[in-house]
């Protein structure tokens, strides 16, 4: 009898607003569009994971990610970070629907 467990999105995304609002934008963040997150410090960002998801290390994450279909950019202004299409700032509601 397990309890009902948010999808990785779902928590990804009130990760991404909570750590903004305590002052850690400089670890992971959105950018400024709102398209796509940038972990800009994996070091620091490795010791916030287990606060939000059952996780430890940066690649079982990124494995996570790749699940439900991010993609991580590999060039331009928003290199490094990571996108899915229904996946946007301030519209959380749109990520009920990423599988």
């Amino acid at each position: 009898m397990g309890g009902v467990v948010t999808p990785l999105p779902l928590k990804l995304h009130s990760m991404l607003e909570q750590l903004q609002a305590e002052g850690n934008g400089h670890v992971i963040s959105w950018q400024p569009h709102g398209r796509c997150f940038v972990v800009h410090k994996p070091r620091e960002f490795v010791k916030l994971l287990p606060r939000y998801f059952k996780l430890s290390k940066l690649a079982s994450f990124q494995r996570q990610l790749n699940l439900y279909g991010f993609q991580r950019l590999t060039r331009g202004r928003d290199r490094g970070g990571y996108y899915h299409e229904l996946f946007l700032r301030n519209k959380p509601f749109l990520a009920h629907n990423i599988l």
